[in-house]
């Protein structure tokens, strides 16, 4: 499904426990925020069926990954009738890292 015009917002920031970090992030297309998407978190080396982190965009697109350990992480949602999107990001302690998913809409061309 298509976004039809809201926007997406980032969400607050989360409280930090001692020694970790979070990403905060929006979920949107072209035509706006895309809500009840899950976003997965993978660390490089990470097994394919392992257990990951992961987030669900809200209403506005925004969601929350909170409490992780320090390191790389790859960011993948995939999104109905989108192209897959992931992005990179760094986790540092006491940090709180922003990014914006924004999977590109499949058009059909006749």
């Amino acid at each position: 499904m298509r976004a039809k015009g809201t926007a997406a917002q980032l969400p607050r920031a989360p409280s930090l426990r001692s020694g970790t970090g979070a990403v905060i992030g929006t979920l949107s297309d072209s035509g706006g925020a895309l809500p009840h998407y899950s976003i997965l978190a993978v660390t490089p080396g990470d097994s394919p069926n392992g257990a990951h982190n992961a987030a669900t965009a809200d209403s506005l697109g925004g969601f929350v990954l909170d409490g992780l350990a320090p390191g790389r992480y790859r960011l993948f949602v995939r999104a109905f009738a989108h192209k897959a999107d992931s992005s990179d990001v760094n986790v540092a302690a006491g940090e709180v890292d922003t990014v914006a998913l924004r999977p590109i809409y499949f058009q059909c061309v006749r």
